[in-house]
Parts: structure tokens; C-alpha cells; sequence
């Protein structure tokens, strides 16, 4: 093992026990959940990975179906550092079917108390490790100084596009604006699919990277278990040099929203290439007894590269 790769483990190590120690301190159950499960949430742009055997059981692609059973059975706030699974990920520096997730409940909180909780967790790691809050990263200056950059998909459209996307509520008015884009959109495309080819390809690759950015209130159109507020859902993503690193939600817990989630997903998961049963235990938990809180999932691996200045997720695990 050479001297460098040494350091970046022993920094990783170092990483993940700051992580454990600033969410004890806030008072925050560290919980340690099953790998396996023999139902998921219906999540349609996940692909999942199927045990063969008597039993078919599926690897979790995050933690959150059990973590949410915990919440609804009175746990209070906790977090989870755990290995989670996804197939058919792309083939690039950015992608592995299997890492390492962060993933917290704030119980009594929402979305925008968990841009907060987030902000103190890299100051506390940046101090802790010694790092200055203006990092290298990418090639670039990145100043991880808070408060963070926040910036609205409201704001994001018009600056890019000029485009309100509140007047594009219908597929057809979405779908003609993304053809004069030279959009390509297939007969069955949803307005979420149309939604995110254009998001992709004109509006995240404009996205300022020399500060950390939150970039929130998604369209309530993008199917989440996000709370709902009008046109759009309580819901932000941070990105680090231009590359999306966390996903954070105001949960729902209006029992005919997680219906109609569980419900449109669960249809569209059959048409998967890897279909899997759909836990609708847990979607009665959710209606049952899900208290208001926020949720976050942050990929630890990809943190670790703007920490460490690194290029590929291979290079801050332990087994490339």
C-alpha cells in the first residue's frame, strides 16, 4: 500500500468517526439496520439488486425504509452510516453499485432546519481535520465557508432558461417548450422524465461551483415522499463542485400523498429491469405514525472527494 493511499484510508476513518460524533452530540440514535429486505420502497429510478433462493430478499439502496419504521415506532431523531446498493450505475468516477450513506431524521424539524444541521456538520469536520473551509477541489477553489449558496429550481429555470416553470405545469406545454430546446421526448414520457432531461443537460451543468450549493423546492411533479407545498416539494440537493452529493426532504406524512406515491411507483416499477416486491407495511407505518421531520441522505464517498481532493469514488474506499 503506498504512503498515499494509507493517509486517504486513515482520513477516512477519521471522517466517518467526526460524522458519528457531531450527530451524538446533537442528541441524534445512531441505529445500525438490516442490509437485506424482503420489500422496498417503490422507487423507479432505482435499480436494485435480488437475492436468489427460497427466500428472494433485495439489497437496500438506503437505509430509509427501516430508519422510517424506527421513526414511526417513536424513536425520535437518528442517524445511520450503512453500505447501500444500486444497480445498473453508470460507469464513471462518480458511480459504484455499491457505497457508503449518511442518512439523519430530525424529528420535529424541515427541510430548511436541515440546511443548518448540514452547515455545522462540515464546519465541525473542516475544523476537526484540520482543513481550511476554502478546499481544492476538481481544480477549482471551493469555499465551504457558511452560510452555503441556497438557490430556488424557481430561480435556476429563469436564470437559465427564462422559463417559469409554474406556467409549464401541463405535459404539453413542458414537452413543446424542451422540443424548441431539441429535446428529445418519447410518446411515453412523463412530465418528470421531460423535467429532467432538460434539467440535465441545461440547467444543473450552469450551476455555480465554487461554493457548496443547495438547490431547493423541486417541482412536486418529481415523484418523492417530499412534502408538498403547492406547485413545488419541500425537497434540496447540495452540490460540491458542481456534482450532487446530498438529497434532503421535509417528509410527508399526509396519509393520501404516500398512497399516491406507493401507488404510481409501485406501477412503474414493473416495468423496471429489476421489479422487486413493494413494502406496504411500511407505507401504513408512514400513514399510521410517522411524526414531522426532515430526512437526509448525504453519499459519504463523494464528500470525501471534495475533502480529500480526490477524483473517483474507488480511490477513498478501502477496496477500489
Amino acid at each position: 500500500m503506498t504512503r498515499k493511499r494509507l493517509s486517504v484510508l486513515r482520513r477516512r476513518s477519521e471522517v466517518l468517526h467526526l460524522i458519528r460524533l457531531f450527530f451524538r452530540r446533537l442528541g441524534f440514535l445512531e441505529v445500525d439496520t438490516p442490509l437485506l429486505a424482503p420489500a422496498l420502497i417503490p422507487e423507479s429510478s432505482l435499480e436494485v439488486f435480488r437475492t436468489s433462493g427460497d427466500q428472494e430478499l433485495y439489497l437496500i439502496p438506503s437505509p430509509e425504509l427501516w430508519m422510517k419504521r424506527l421513526l414511526a415506532e417513536g424513536s425520535g431523531s437518528l442517524f445511520q452510516l450503512c453500505r447501500c446498493f444500486r444497480n445498473h450505475e453508470p460507469d464513471s468516477p462518480l458511480h459504484s453499485r455499491e457505497f457508503t450513506m449518511l442518512e439523519w431524521y430530525a424529528v420535529g424539524a424541515d427541510y430548511l432546519e436541515s440546511i443548518v444541521i448540514l452547515e455545522k456538520l462540515f464546519a465541525f469536520l473542516l475544523e476537526r481535520m484540520g482543513l481550511e473551509p476554502i478546499l481544492r477541489f476538481r481544480g477549482r477553489r471551493l469555499d465551504c465557508t457558511p452560510p452555503f449558496r441556497r438557490l430556488s429550481m424557481r430561480e435556476a429555470f429563469r436564470r437559465q432558461l427564462g422559463w417559469k416553470l409554474e406556467d409549464l405545469g401541463a405535459l404539453q406545454d413542458l414537452a413543446r417548450r424542451a422540443r424548441s430546446l431539441e429535446v428529445t421526448v418519447a410518446e411515453d414520457d412523463s412530465w418528470a422524465d421531460v423535467f429532467h432531461k432538460v434539467f440535465l443537460s441545461f440547467v444543473e451543468p450552469a450551476l455555480l461551483a465554487d461554493r457548496p450549493l443547495v438547490l431547493f423546492d423541486y417541482p412536486a411533479a418529481v415523484p418523492t415522499l417530499a412534502r408538498r407545498s403547492g406547485f413545488w416539494a419541500e425537497r434540496w440537493e447540495l452540490y460540491l463542485g458542481g456534482i450532487e452529493v446530498a438529497n434532503c426532504y421535509s417528509e410527508a406524512t399526509d396519509a393520501a400523498a404516500i398512497e399516491e406515491f406507493f401507488r404510481g411507483q409501485s406501477e412503474a416499477k414493473r416495468r423496471a429491469r429489476e421489479p422487486h416486491r413493494v413494502d406496504w407495511e411500511l407505507a401504513a407505518a408512514l400513514q399510521a405514525g410517522l411524526p414531522s421531520c426532515s430526512g437526509a441522505a448525504l453519499g459519504v464517498d463523494r464528500l470525501l472527494l471534495a475533502l480529500l481532493d480526490e477524483d473517483s469514488v474507488g480511490s477513498v474506499n478501502p477496496i477500489p
